[in-house]
């Protein structure tokens, strides 16, 4: 496995379902899977979306389930066995859970959706980063303000300069937008503009309302409610270095294998990239990437 990302994931997982039942926190996990505890919290949640620990009780509320069902132990005798170290955390954690409690459910079960261990195989290299299929989201109507080029294609692929645009927006004139919705999230919007697909219009972003003072100089761009598949790409770099080749991967598998599977209903082409830099140091970076399935009338 030569994916540092990966095995950190894969290496994670499989220590917290081997001691499943052992005492577990952060210092043991980090210190088995050879990494720092802060390093790991990061990775854990970029690519879960779930908190280490919580992903640890979840996964002990889960695997209880069969306890429950099976065996006639006590409920007391259950949750030591999950180290949940007494009953009435047990029936917290389980209500907070599932809103039942293990009394109830076992005496009249019922189906009840559980988080199952994370399968890292559904993620994709990309270099030494990794690319995955976040959710699908309904997001409401949104307005970004910013500067708006055209770009080519091949000159885009050869000198990334759609990537050179955002740099100097996001350093150089994101300050001038006066009370921005959130000044450490960019907003990088691609409109397609014909099926040729020889340019595009490249719009590095920041998020407004209302409230907000945009320079007489950027574009504002009023986007409508859609639905979105939201992809994720994780590296271990700065935010900065993301580009189109560092996506190119991504960019394959959702033009080449997702989109055919989909049933679009949109009225223009779009995209955007969206960085959360309040996420990334010089080491780590996220960056979602929005696809619009159908706009929401």
């Amino acid at each position: 496995m030569d994916n540092y990302l990966l095995e950190i994931i894969k290496n994670t997982t499989e220590y917290i379902e081997l001691n499943i039942l052992e005492p577990l926190n952060l210092d043991n996990i980090s210190e088995n899977v050879n990494i720092s505890k802060f390093h790991l919290l990061r990775i854990w949640k970029g690519a879960t979306s779930t908190g280490l620990m919580e992903y640890v009780r979840r996964r002990r509320i889960a695997l209880s389930l069969s306890d429950l069902l099976h065996y006639q132990n006590s409920i007391e005798f259950i949750s030591s066995k999950y180290s949940f170290g007494c009953e009435r955390t047990y029936n917290r954690v389980f209500k907070e859970e599932f809103n039942t409690t293990p009394a109830k459910w076992r005496k009249n079960p019922f189906p009840l959706k559980i988080l199952d261990k994370f399968n890292a195989d559904f993620m994709n290299c990309c270099g030494d980063g990794l690319v995955f299929f976040r959710s699908i989201v309904v997001s409401p109507g949104f307005s970004i303000a910013g500067l708006e080029y055209e770009v080519s294609v091949e000159e885009n692929l050869k000198n990334e300069i759609a990537n050179k645009y955002g740099l100097d927006f996001f350093y150089n004139h994101r300050l001038r937008v006066f009370n921005p919705i959130e000044k450490d999230v960019y907003i990088g919007f691609t409109s397609i503009q014909n099926k040729i697909l020889t340019h595009t219009l490249y719009q590095p972003s920041i998020q407004i309302n209302e409230n907000s003072i945009v320079p007489d100089d950027m574009k504002v761009k009023n986007v409508v409610p859609h639905k979105y598949g939201v992809f994720t790409y994780m590296g271990l770099h700065r935010p900065e270095e993301i580009n189109s080749n560092k996506l190119s991967h991504i960019f394959n598998y959702v033009f080449n294998t997702w989109m055919p599977t989909i049933d679009f209903d949109l009225r223009e082409k779009f995209r955007f990239e969206y960085i959360n830099y309040a996420k990334c140091n010089k080491q780590y970076c996220e960056c979602d990437l929005y696809f619009p399935i159908s706009i929401l009338s």
